[in-house]
């Protein structure tokens, strides 16, 4: 049983797009066959459902935020994010810097400093995207049309053994493109009020560096605004390999026994 922090701070968010095709950053890869939306909770909101919402968390630290999630049966592999920083630092940035770690397992049990989030690292991503990232607003990095390709894409698919998997964020900005540095309030959206479309959230809640960690793990307990369906804002693409239905699996056991006795009879 998590012990969960009630945070009720609910801060208003507004969008401001982002043409993610100026991206420049060292592992994205060029543009490659379309993979599957195998993890979704931003598609109602985006569509205008008036029952999913977005906010960000008021509490400090906030720098970096992390959380679990599952992933589409049968998918073996992480192609790319539609990701979803925010400003509310009131500092104006002329870039981001964008850390992302991808875990293989995430504790369900209690956290602390022995036994943490999560556990067994599989990958650790940076992108650095320049542009004009005004206070007040929330940077959707996505494709166009959106869930049609990653605002984010691997240059390598990350594979994973697990569609349990723990993913965390860290965003820094610069004024002058040379130095990054961590703020308070650049930090990751909060979806709430309805549940993913594809997938599934492991909890009604989000982690933060409340106990300063940061290395996109975490030691301190879940997080919550004190609402419901509540996950960090995410988009996972990915390769799935079809799960057959229970019937199927019978209809072809069954074709392997018949022609197995045709073959005895003969």
């Amino acid at each position: 049983m998590k012990n969960i922090s009630s945070q009720k701070t609910l801060l208003p968010l507004r969008k401001l797009s982002f043409l993610t095709a100026a991206l420049a950053v060292a592992f994205l890869a060029a543009a490659s066959a379309q993979a599957d939306v195998v993890f979704d909770n931003m598609s109602n909101y985006e569509g205008g459902n008036t029952n999913s919402h977005v906010s960000a968390t008021g509490s400090t630290p906030n720098t970096f935020m992390g959380d679990g999630y599952v992933l589409a049966a049968g998918t073996t592999d992480i192609t790319g994010f539609d990701i979803f920083p925010v400003n509310l630092s009131g500092t104006a940035y002329t870039g981001l810097r964008i850390n992302i770690f991808v875990w293989g397992t995430v504790n369900t049990g209690t956290v602390a400093v022995g036994t943490p989030a999560f556990g067994s690292l599989l990958g650790s991503y940076t992108v650095d995207s320049a542009g004009t990232y005004t206070s007040g607003f929330f940077y959707p990095f996505e494709g166009s049309p959106v869930g049609s390709a990653p605002g984010v894409t691997l240059a390598t698919p990350l594979a994973i053994s697990s569609t349990t998997v723990g993913i965390s964020f860290n965003y820094q900005g610069t004024t002058d493109g040379v130095n990054y540095s961590s703020l308070n309030s650049l930090t990751s959206i909060i979806q709430y009020g309805m549940t993913p479309t594809v997938g599934s959230q492991m909890f009604n809640g989000y982690y933060r560096n409340a106990a300063s960690e940061a290395d996109g793990n975490f030691t301190s307990t879940l997080r919550s605004l004190g609402v419901a369906n509540q996950s960090l804002g995410l988009r996972v693409f990915g390769d799935v390999t079809p799960v057959p239905e229970p019937t199927t699996v019978a209809l072809l056991g069954g074709g392997a026994v018949l022609l197995f006795l045709r073959r005895r009879r003969a």
